[in-house]
């Protein structure tokens, strides 16, 4: 018989009856919990008490205000919903509200009368709505409690119970008194008092201020909320170091959670770490991948995830929870770019008080392992779990974010190279570089470390271990993902045949990790099928592949423009021919075109502007010149100028413009292949010629009829939206974006004629200065001038002065074009700098070309009849003419610069272990830093600027004697200053330029008349007696840009046997499993070698590394610290101090320009600190004298002294005014702070040049005031005490010059009074030591300060804690006065030092209460006292 066949006796079954439920009687719960019975008591809420389910949601759905009047009602402590960060609400600029006096007395009396322990406040606290109706009958028993009980008992009981009360519940007590009593209105400083008012003496004095603190700090929502942002600094951090806050800032994300959006939650501290919500306790739910509807209440989300349980949900066993977190992950990475990218100016405001700059560096950074996690999760075999990981590791590489700004970038026609993103970080500065900042930039992971060695044997794969890559992540992310093999996954996911959103995420990975650096490029060539998976995406049909075939292509130009060889071997395999397939097809009509609808056209435009870009890397390199034939039928359509009606019918007006300002711009990369122009045969040579290396030239055939089509694009009238700007001026805006693509277009034109002009005209240094270099003139360089002159490009001048200008509306297009610039949309003011820039530079050609051909033909036979106007622009130069509009917009464009440069620095305000450069936006910088289009459009406005400059002349050819002509040569050396701080690595010709506008003779010979002026007219410093001639000038120019180009503009390669004796290592060498290290030493001590040009023509990218851009803001002192660089001392010859006198006199020039000529006007020189000023100062001293020693340098030296003295002195006196003295260690505010902001083993350095003060200087008053500037009471105390022990153990106290001769004043070396007990020791030492008898003697200041400190401290009032010390200096002095007597003159002196005068009635008295505190300090030793009473009758 079967026994589970129950069918027989189902029938005689009896149904169950259920326990009927029962409402729980809370009325003897005081007697319950006085027994001590936890057990006993329940945590079920009453049933009729229970808050609805409709209730619930509608709590959990409500803002973090209204939740304030909810609790009231509902008495729910519930978890609450994830709520993005932007519901929080700050008032008085904290966020969070302060938790009340009210509800703490209330919390304590509760704990005082219910006397439980830790387990069974837990339950009654996370039960607080069970007590429902009797909640009243409570409070009413505890408030005739508390009236029965004195303050102290009061006072007593919260401190017993705070002591015995777990954090976490304190905090969690204190989210429920917030949410009872609203919003706070009491300010923190009245909470802190009634806080200290309750608390008792006992408390504050038995060190339990972390008690009161805790109960006063509830400045934030909660304690895990939100990572701090640099605005919201915590109070008593704000001189702490940079790095120990944003270390803090970093640490503070492991307990950030985040909603299933990617928004920050406000979770309760105390819920999250027990797993409780205020109905009742709810079980550990630590491990994220067991959260289900049971143990979540139907909501496993509500607690949020932190970034670390993001990342083990990755390794879950369920693939749904896998594609959850890896979405999440992208929310998260997504929105923090986004913040990133917008944050300017006020981060907080747009953040909402989210440290979204923290967050990203700690998901990138180290701790997670994040890199490891997403390459285990892209071998996962379900394919929603593998799409989602790859556009985690899209989010991550900023493959968007980049290719928005390279494709911007790639429009400029002035940027020629691209930059590699892997990150980097400055080599420490040394001694041998003179502590100056800016050193050569150092990838953070080794590129060793990137591919390491291949091994055959198995021994070497065992040494590779799973640590070592996740180790090279934490450094290099990109470089992490390559180490671990992404790149064989990547290949075999392309051969699979995916989807056509995964072939687009998977390649566009690979562009970011192309654009990371040579490596990562040469990585990919080498992974075997990659490439030519790649290149098979083209072969697919379908308008649904379009977009993946325009990664393909930008893929291959990626890789192109990293290695030149490749673009060789792309042509070779066929590959070229594949990718430019769209533009062997027969020539369409734009009707054809545009058929298909906008959207194919958006795509088709953007894959041939890929396609013509692809073919402008080649061309760069000196490949497939000669496809210019084929193309060009198919370029027509492009490059003439279309039906514009048709067009805007169409709606297809951006698109074509697109592809036409590309198609102009590639024209112009073949322009650069062009022969020089010398006879007029080549106009009509067919055919193109082979250079050498068999690189291709473009002939001057195909030119004419290129040239004829732009010119129809300089009739601007017929232009749409180009005609708009016209009128925007009246009209204040702008009709749509589309202005933005026509300017563009123009932009390209420009630049295109103007490559075409280069090669016609010869450069200066082929001809000299000859004027008719040129034999003939082609017809077209005047054709483009008389446009130029008649479609309103300029407001032109006659010779009486008046404004010439054929516009009715009087403005021409250099103004609409500044008006646009300063427009809210990018894209508009971007593409006009652009404008201007290739105005200005094909202005300036066409003059060039007419210049030197004037006396060979006449203009007005090549371009028929000209109006008396345009006859006289031409002959006497566009520029010279168009002078005054010109430099209206040079005035405009040079404040923009000299305004935003600071924004550069932005770059380097964390060392290593920061924000790493490439990693992301921005380089995790809030606004984007160096990769934002703000920072694009600011240097091409420099470079604009760089041409103006040049263009009109810093210094016109006559004489100018008055300080009003000179204004305007002095401003735009002001902006060359600020120019020189925005230059980047790809930006080398800018800051040539700006060097090269500086250090002209004539402009430093105006400098050296106004400094002269600046002499006379400050009475504080002496003027010179002598005069610096022209042979000086021609010197200061030659050796300062030999110097700066030298020091900046240098590129590090590795010497070529080091590279070889590498490659063999690495070859033959079986790798251990240690990774290489790189060292942050200065470069001098590595075996390197130093290129000072830009010869690397095998590449279109330029790498951070190994270069030195951008310069820090100090950079024009290298010439005058080189001459004290140890490693360069055995080179040096008359040059090194050739290089230090130029420097001398740049520094004092750059000084003076502020003084008087600016005073209103910010200068990037008053930016650098007078630490840095001095320092450099030393620096020239270093290593010898010599700089000291010829008459001119050694008067510009002590200027220079004299000059930042009477400064420091002005900032003393200024922050002593306003209150500003803060005491930093007993130290008042530290202006001169070398360790911190030169080296922190400045003290070594001093040291050093004290031992060259004692063997050369002889008692030289320069050198020995320049020492005495470390005794300054504003240097750190540790530089000051290491100055004072050099000197007194070389015996060089002596030496030092009165205090009276210093640079500073008196009082900046004497007050305040010292308290340093080191300093104060090491004062007495030398003074019993007999160190300072002979500067008694002499005067020297060393004397007057030990004098004053020691005389302070012994005889005026002194701290409790420091009179043990006082006591034991004074008899080291007294015992000192008794052996010896050579010295009693000096305590003599000392005792006597500041007495009032002998006919004064206080004399007496104030030696009378000097002698009994010198009495007081011998303890009642009678020898000592017998020693005072012998002073005081020598007395």
């Amino acid at each position: 018989m079967d026994e589970t066949d129950y069918a027989p006796i189902s029938a005689f079954a009896i149904p169950i009856e259920r326990k009927e439920k029962k409402s729980l009687d809370f009325s003897s719960w005081r007697g319950l919990v006085s027994g001590g019975n936890s057990n006993s008591t329940s945590s079920q809420p009453n049933k009729k008490e229970a808050i609805p389910s409709e209730e619930k949601k509608k709590t959990v759905s409500t803002t973090f205000q209204s939740r304030n009047d909810e609790a009231l009602k509902e008495s729910s402590v519930s978890v609450k919903r994830a709520k993005p960060s932007s519901d929080m609400v700050c008032q008085n600029g904290e966020p969070g509200m302060q938790f009340s006096q009210s509800n703490g007395l209330e919390l304590s009396t509760v704990e005082e009368n219910l006397s439980l322990n830790g387990r069974e406040t837990h339950m009654l606290m996370s039960s607080a709505q069970g007590f429902g109706s009797t909640k009243d009958d409570i409070h009413a028993e505890n408030s005739a409690r508390l009236n029965l009980m004195s303050s102290q008992e009061i006072a007593d009981a919260q401190l017993e119970i705070i002591e015995k009360m777990n954090p976490a519940v304190i905090e969690m007590l204190k989210k429920r008194g917030r949410d009872k009593l609203g919003n706070m209105k009491s300010s923190d400083l009245e909470q802190a008092n009634d806080l200290d008012s309750h608390l008792p003496e006992a408390c504050k004095n038995r060190g339990n201020d972390n008690v009161r603190s805790e109960l006063s700090s509830g400045s934030l929502i909660s304690s895990k909320m939100t990572a701090m942002h640099p605005d919201c600094v915590p109070a008593g951090q704000e001189h702490s170091s940079t790095w120990k806050i944003w270390s803090e800032r970093v640490e503070k994300v492991r307990d950030l959670r985040f909603s299933l959006e990617g928004n920050a939650m406000e979770v309760d501290s105390y819920q999250i770490s027990n797993g409780c919500e205020a109905e009742g306790c709810r079980p550990d739910i630590g491990n994220a991948a067991e959260r289900d509807f049971l143990r979540t209440e139907g909501d496993p989300a509500a607690l949020g995830y932190s970034i670390k349980e993001v990342i083990e949900l990755i390794r879950s066993m369920v693939p749904a929870q896998r594609a959850l977190a890896l979405k999440l992950l992208d929310s998260i990475l997504n929105k923090a770019l986004f913040n990133l990218l917008n944050a300017k100016d006020e981060p907080s405001k747009v953040s909402n008080h989210v440290d979204w700059q923290a967050i990203w560096a700690y998901a990138l950074g180290p701790e997670p392992q994040l890199v490891l996690s997403l390459r285990i999760a892209l071998d996962d075999n379900h394919h929603s779990v593998v799409l989602a990981c790859v556009k985690v590791i899209r989010c991550m590489l900023s493959c968007d974010m980049n290719e928005n700004y390279f494709n911007v970038a790639e429009r400029v026609p002035a940027i020629q190279k691209v930059f590699c993103t892997a990150p980097v970080f400055r080599s420490r500065p040394e001694i041998d570089s003179g502590f100056l900042q800016g050193g050569f930039w150092k990838y953070s992971t080794k590129p060793s470390n990137i591919l390491p060695s291949s091994v055959d044997d198995n021994d070497g794969e065992e040494e590779r271990t799973i640590q070592d890559d996740v180790v090279v992540a934490g450094q290099d992310i990109s470089a992490g993902f390559v180490r671990m093999g992404i790149l064989p996954r990547i290949c075999y996911l392309l051969e699979m045949e995916p989807i056509p959103a995964l072939v687009e995420s998977l390649v566009s990975v690979l562009i970011g990790l192309a654009r990371h650096s040579p490596t990562c490029a040469n990585a990919i060539i080498h992974c075997p099928r990659l490439i030519q998976n790649v290149v098979n995406i083209l072969t697919r049909q379908g308008m649904g592949e379009l977009p993946c075939q325009i990664k393909a292509i930008t893929m291959i130009k990626v890789l192109s423009q990293m290695d030149k060889r490749l673009c060789s071997n792309f042509v070779k395999d066929g590959v070229f021919q594949r990718v430019m397939w769209h533009w062997y097809r027969s020539p369409i009509t734009l009707d054809q075109w545009g058929q298909y609808g906008k959207e194919h056209c958006k795509l088709t435009a953007a894959l041939m502007v890929e396609q013509l870009r692809l073919w402008k890397v080649f061309i760069s390199y000196g490949y497939c010149v000669a496809y210019f034939a084929d193309f060009f039928l198919h370029m027509c359509l492009w490059l003439s100028r279309p039906t514009f009606n048709k067009l805007l019918e169409l709606n297809i007006l951006d698109e074509f413009a697109h592809v036409t300002g590309e198609a102009f711009l590639t024209l112009g990369a073949l322009a650069e292949w062009l022969p020089r122009l010398h006879s007029k045969d080549q106009l009509n040579k067919q055919g193109t010629d082979l250079g050498g290396d068999n690189l291709e030239s473009w002939s001057w055939s195909h030119v004419v009829p290129v040239v004829d089509i732009a010119i129809h694009w300089l009739t601007l009238k017929d232009i749409p939206y180009v005609l708009s700007t016209f009128h925007c001026i009246n009209e204040n805006n702008i009709h749509n974006s589309a202005s933005g693509s026509m300017i563009w277009v123009i932009s390209a034109v420009l630049h295109m004629l103007d490559c075409v002009f280069d090669r016609i005209s010869p450069s200066s240094s082929d001809d000299g200065n000859d004027s008719t270099s040129l034999p003939w003139l082609p017809e077209f360089v005047p054709k483009v001038g008389i446009e130029i002159v008649k479609n309103h490009f300029f407001r032109f001048n006659d010779s009486s002065g008046a404004g010439l200008i054929r516009d009715m509306e009087g403005y021409s297009l250099v103004q609409r074009l500044c008006y646009l610039n300063h427009q809210d949309d990018f894209d508009v003011s971007l593409s006009s700098l652009s404008c201007l820039h290739g105005l200005v530079r094909l202005a300036s050609s066409v003059d060039k070309c007419i210049e030197r051909a004037r006396n060979a033909c006449d203009i007005q036979l090549l371009t028929g009849v000209l109006t008396e106007m345009d006859d006289k622009v031409l002959v006497d130069g566009i520029i010279k003419c168009a002078e005054d509009d010109l430099t209206r917009e040079l005035n405009v464009f040079g404040n923009l610069v000299s305004s935003k440069w600071p924004m550069v620095q932005s770059l380097e305000i964390f060392g290593r272990g920061g924000p790493a450069p490439g990693v992301g936006v921005g380089w995790g910088s809030p606004g984007g830093s160096f990769w934002s289009l703000n920072f694009l459009q600011l240097q091409t406005a420099a470079r604009l600027v760089v041409e103006l400059i040049q263009s009109l002349k810093c210094v016109h050819e006559r004489d100018q004697t008055s300080v009003e002509a000179m204004e305007p040569t002095l401003q735009r050396v002001n902006w060359a200053l600020a120019i020189c701080l925005v230059a980047g690595p790809g930006d080398r010709a800018i800051l040539e330029g700006a060097l090269s506008i500086l250090f002209q003779p004539h402009v430093l010979k105006h400098l050296s008349f106004f400094l002269h002026r600046f002499l006379h007219l400050d009475n504080r410093l002496k003027s010179f007696k002598w005069q610096y001639d022209e042979n000086d000038y021609f010197i200061f120019s030659k050796v300062l840009n030999s110097h700066f180009r030298e020091r900046w503009l240098s590129v590090k390669m590795k010497s070529s046997g080091d590279a070889d004796s590498r490659s063999q290592a690495h070859k033959f060498q079986v790798k251990g499993s240690a990774l290489e290290t790189i060292h942050e030493s200065n470069e001098n001590r590595e075996n390197t070698k130093f290129s000072f040009t830009n010869t690397d023509s095998s590449s279109s990218c330029v790498q951070w590394a190994h270069q030195r851009l951008p310069i820090p803001m100090h950079w024009f002192l290298s010439a005058i610290c080189r001459i004290g660089e140890q490693n360069n001392f055995d080179k040096k010859t008359l040059n090194g101090i050739d290089v230090a006198r130029s420097g001398l006199f740049f520094l004092l020039c750059l000084e003076a320009l502020p003084s008087l000529m600016f005073p209103n006007f910010e200068s990037p020189v008053l930016n650098v600190s007078l630490a840095w000023k001095l320092h450099a100062l030393s620096m020239s001293l270093h290593v010898n004298m010599a700089v000291l020693e010829e008459e001119k340098s050694r008067d510009v030296f002590e200027t220079l002294q004299e000059f930042y003295g009477k400064q420091l002195d002005e900032l003393r006196c200024k922050e002593k005014k306003q209150g500003f003295q803060s005491q930093i260690n007993g130290n008042p505010s530290l202006l001169l702070s070398f360790q911190s902001q030169i080296n922190e083993g400045y003290s070594t350095f001093v040291e050093n040049l004290i031992e060259q003060f004692g063997a050369v200087s002889y008692g030289d008053l320069i050198f020995g005031r320049q020492i005495a500037i470390y005794l300054h009471r504003l240097v750190d105390s540790l530089v000051r005490l290491a100055t004072w022990n050099a000197l007194s153990n070389a015996h060089l106290l002596e030496l030092l010059p009165p205090l009276e001769l210093c640079s500073s004043e008196a009082e900046g070396y004497l007050e305040p009074p010292e308290d340093n007990d080191a300093i104060l020791e090491a004062y007495a030492k030398s003074w019993t030591s007999g160190f300072l008898d002979r500067a008694f003697i002499r005067g020297s200041v060393s004397f007057s300060l030990a004098t004053h400190h020691l005389h302070s401290f012994i005889f005026k009032s002194v701290a409790s804690n420091k009179l043990k010390l006082r006591n034991k200096l004074a008899k080291s002095l007294l015992r000192s006065y008794s052996h010896t007597h050579h010295n009693n003159e000096m305590l003599h002196h000392l005792v006597r030092y500041k007495l009032p005068l002998s006919h004064d009635p206080s004399h007496s008295d104030v030696i009378s209460h000097r002698v009994e505190l010198l009495k007081a300090t011998c303890e009642g030793n009678s020898s000592l006292i017998a020693v005072v009473d012998n002073l005081k009758s020598a007395l």
